[in-house]
């Protein structure tokens, strides 16, 4: 079985070759599986081509500026289908090690059995602080009052390859991939893991970042959250008016 894995990465690059070394201590004695690494680099201010570890399947592209994750998600997502690499599945993950390598034999177990569906990583434990945790709830009860949707997952998933082709074409991929999927009609399905801690530094998802990633995921749902707006502002008219 042959898997690629997506790795955007933005300057952390001492992460990423810890994150790929785990991997391939991990997993490289199953020899019916054979892994490739896509590192999409969004716009790093150091030349991580000169610092990553060649003796791998290693395939690096480089984005001229910084563009955000999700972006090089959808750069690496377009690389893949646009140059007919061949493979089996996709594994697409941070590169920074709160997506414990450990799981991706599950996601790929996953994958296999689920006939074409997405496995997503869901969050049944965060790292985070209490605070950010707060408002991740908040934004969950407003994501779903919203939009009549649930999201419990990040980047971290498994991808079929013969879908991929499909996925790229979703309107406002680009600009959030885990809300674009639950938009779209693709079948998808999550497995509860606990999120692991970086491997060095700290984290960019501060709480501006943090709001701005959350208002992504919404405008992919503008016309619906439009509509909900338009007839509770109706409705609450019309109660307001038949009170009087």
């Amino acid at each position: 079985m042959k898997v690629f894995i997506l790795l955007p990465v933005y300057n952390d690059v001492k992460s990423l070759n810890k994150l790929i070394e785990n991997i391939l201590l991990l997993y490289e004695k199953q020899h019916d599986l054979e892994l490739n690494f896509l590192v999409v680099n969004d716009g790093s201010s150091s030349n991580i081509n000169e610092l990553l570890n060649k003796n791998i399947n290693l395939t690096i592209i480089n984005l001229k500026s910084n563009q955000g994750n999700q972006k090089a998600v959808y750069a690496g997502l377009s690389y893949l289908n646009d140059n007919n690499f061949e493979f089996d599945f996709l594994i697409i993950m941070d590169s920074d090690g709160e997506d414990n390598p450990k799981d991706i034999s599950n996601l790929l177990y996953e994958a296999k059995e689920s006939n074409e569906k997405i496995i997503f990583a869901s969050r049944s434990e965060r790292s985070e602080g209490f605070i950010f945790k707060i408002f991740y709830f908040f934004f969950k009860i407003i994501f779903k009052i919203l939009t009549g949707k649930k999201i419990d997952f990040g980047n971290y998933s498994c991808i079929p390859k013969n879908i991929i082709k499909s996925i790229i074409t979703l309107p406002m991929i680009e600009i959030h991939y885990p809300s674009a999927i639950i938009k779209s009609k693709f079948q998808y399905k999550t497995i509860p893991f606990d999120k692991g801690k970086r491997y060095d530094g700290k984290s960019s998802m501060n709480m501006t970042n943090f709001i701005l990633h959350a208002m992504k995921s919404l405008a992919v749902f503008n016309e619906q959250i439009l509509t909900r707006i338009f007839i509770f502002s109706f409705v609450s008219i019309l109660i307001s008016f038949f009170s009087i």
